[in-house]
């Protein structure tokens, strides 16, 4: 396998060609022909991921606790976005496979596996840190993404238990979108027992709906959480 292109895609250029031609060797391949496979650089490689990960989260984000920490950690290494970051860069052509196993060429287990070989080749060739700085270059936007999604809105999560408790009905209202399309604003109301209690604004409807449950919080907060 001519490693050249696959340099170009990913930004790193191999002292040792092996190893990137050992990260893209699949089990169905390599058995039936007496070579290494992937699966040991893919177990060393989930490691250096998890690390990377959990160090920049803990330097990173100061004011959250350990259990949302783990969520974010866990969904940033998912199978799902680590198979959608080597789809989007094309890797997965890459991979030598069997060519009677079709299942391993479109599994999303299979790609999100090579993620973690091709990190630990890198490592292996440089150092952790080089290593580090390829896999958080693809996880980043994804860690940020995930920070902004309504599953880990400690403030909408916050405010609908205070609704509940004390039987008020909450909504988010849409006031408006500005902007050009390709850096579009979004602004929304939290409406609280039908008043208008907090506004937010974001470049998507989930990170306003959530900045108007946090200004909304904070109101509550300051007034003693009381209605």
């Amino acid at each position: 396998m001519n490693c050249n292109e696959i340099e170009k895609i990913i930004g790193y250029n191999f002292k040792n060609k092996s190893l990137c031609q050992t990260a893209f060797r699949h089990s169905s391949y390599a058995f039936g022909n007496g070579l290494e496979d992937n699966e040991r650089l893919e177990f060393f490689g989930d490691a250096i991921l998890n690390y990377a990960v959990t160090e920049y989260l803990f330097l990173n984000v100061k004011d959250m606790q350990e259990g949302k920490l783990s969520k974010i950690k866990a969904k940033s290494v998912s199978t799902e976005t680590l198979a959608t970051i080597v789809e989007k860069l094309g890797l997965n052509r890459f991979l030598v496979v069997n060519a009677n196993d079709g299942t391993a060429i479109a599994s999303k287990k299979t790609h999100a596996n090579l993620f973690e070989a091709v990190l630990a080749a890198i490592t292996l060739d440089s150092d952790i840190q080089t290593g580090k700085q390829f896999a958080l270059k693809y996880i980043q936007p994804y860690i940020k993404e995930i920070m902004s999604s309504d599953v880990f809105d400690d403030y909408k999560t916050a405010l609908q238990e205070y609704a509940q408790q004390h039987k008020l009905a909450l909504s988010y209202e849409f006031v408006s979108k500005t902007g050009p399309e390709h850096k579009p604003e979004f602004c929304f109301i939290a409406i609280l027992g039908g008043k208008q209690i907090g506004m937010g604004k974001g470049k998507n409807k989930a990170e306003a709906q959530y900045q108007a449950a946090k200004s909304a919080y904070e109101i509550l907060k300051d007034r003693g959480l009381e209605n």
